[in-house]
């Protein structure tokens, strides 16, 4: 019993010390933040750049040894935009419902500070980059079941935003309840998107819940914590409406990875660990492809998705979209492009960008 009593001791000790050694390490990020706002202050016209969210997070994850790992980036992107928002204030726009797959995403990647606003489409998003509406757009790049989404490509092809980085989710929706009784549920609220996504198990399991469409998984959400007999349909965002509770987990009819991108204006720095995306456009000449794609080859630079895709944007083009491993600003991909411009109709990088930390 003593030594049970030691070591508790011990222990709470041990995690007063830590505590007290993250809140000044919390301390000293602020003050630096700080420092960083005095001096674009003092000089409006100077170009200085902090570390980038994926270089903190991949820097982090090296220095890691018990923090459970996925917990490791949640707690640095609740950090990280915390101190962004000491800045300026982020705004991110998102494609769907408040409270929808996008906006999910778009908390992963940015916190729980930055300010989301909802939009219909993905050319609103996009158009909402141009007009400076938002500062970020996350958009469906593609998914497991129908590949590259043609809005996104058509935007990326056509418009001024560029690829920033990336996030893959589980398309997956959830049922949420007050009680987290399933016995309890009687109405089922959710958007659209949701309805749509879980017709079948709905159908099946829950046939005598009465559907009702909401505009957005947070509505639903509120409409379920203030009504004993309903329940939310959405993703694991809507776990975060306080007094909710799990009834039952992934009721969606085929499970669905998607990949997400974040656009913007801003061109992000070369890290060693990077995704390119390019838009081509090639002459009808037999081998014009293989030619167009040679330069790559010759300097071994890894192409890991090629597709071709109709777009428009006031004329219709057809378009070659080519990922490959490296950065923009590498000599051997840098050159690779000067080659296949002069070899191409027309060559745009789409996007030069960190991948993401556990690929």
């Amino acid at each position: 019993m003593s030594d049970s009593k030691g070591r508790i001791a011990a222990i709470r000790a041990a995690l007063e010390s830590a505590d007290a050694d993250l809140v000044r390490a919390l301390d000293a990020r602020a003050r630096a933040t700080l420092d960083f706002v005095a001096l674009k202050a003092a000089d409006p016209a100077g170009f200085f750049a902090l570390p980038s969210s994926a270089e903190v997070v991949a820097r982090a994850r090296e220095l890691r040894s018990d923090f459970p790992r996925p917990g490791l980036e949640s707690v640095l992107r609740e950090v990280l935009s915390v101190c962004a928002e000491m800045v300026a204030p982020v705004r991110v726009a998102v494609v769907g419902a408040e409270g929808g797959l996008a906006h999910g995403a778009g908390r992963k990647l940015f916190g729980s500070r930055a300010t989301f606003e909802a939009f219909a489409t993905v050319a609103e998003v996009f158009a909402g980059i141009e007009r400076g509406a938002a500062i970020y757009g996350v958009v469906p790049f593609e998914n497991s079941t129908d590949g590259a989404v043609s809005a996104t490509l058509g935007g990326l092809a056509t418009g001024n935003a560029r690829i920033t980085s990336e996030l893959t989710v589980d398309g997956a929706y959830h049922l949420y309840s007050g009680t987290g009784n399933a016995a309890d549920v009687e109405k089922v609220y959710g958007a659209g998107a949701a309805f749509t996504a879980c017709a079948g198990v709905l159908k099946a399991d829950y046939p005598r819940a009465t559907q009702l469409d909401v505009r957005s998984g947070m509505v639903a959400a509120q409409f379920a914590k203030e009504d004993h007999g309903a329940a939310a349909l959405g993703p694991e965002l809507l776990a975060e409406v306080e007094g909710l509770r799990i009834v039952r987990r992934n009721l969606e009819d085929q499970p669905v990875r998607i990949r997400f991108v974040v656009i913007g204006r801003e061109a992000p720095r070369r890290t060693g660990h990077d995704r390119s995306v390019l838009a081509l456009s090639l002459s009808e000449v037999p081998g014009s492809l293989y030619a167009a794609l040679q330069p790559f080859a010759e300097r071994g630079i890894n192409l890991t998705r090629l597709e071709s895709r109709r777009v428009t944007g006031g004329t219709e083009l057809d378009l070659f979209f080519v990922e490959l491993d490296g950065h923009v600003s590498d000599r051997a991909v840098l050159t690779a492009i000067e080659e296949v411009k002069a070899k191409s109709r027309h060559v745009r990088v789409l996007g030069s960008y960190p991948r993401p930390a556990d690929e």
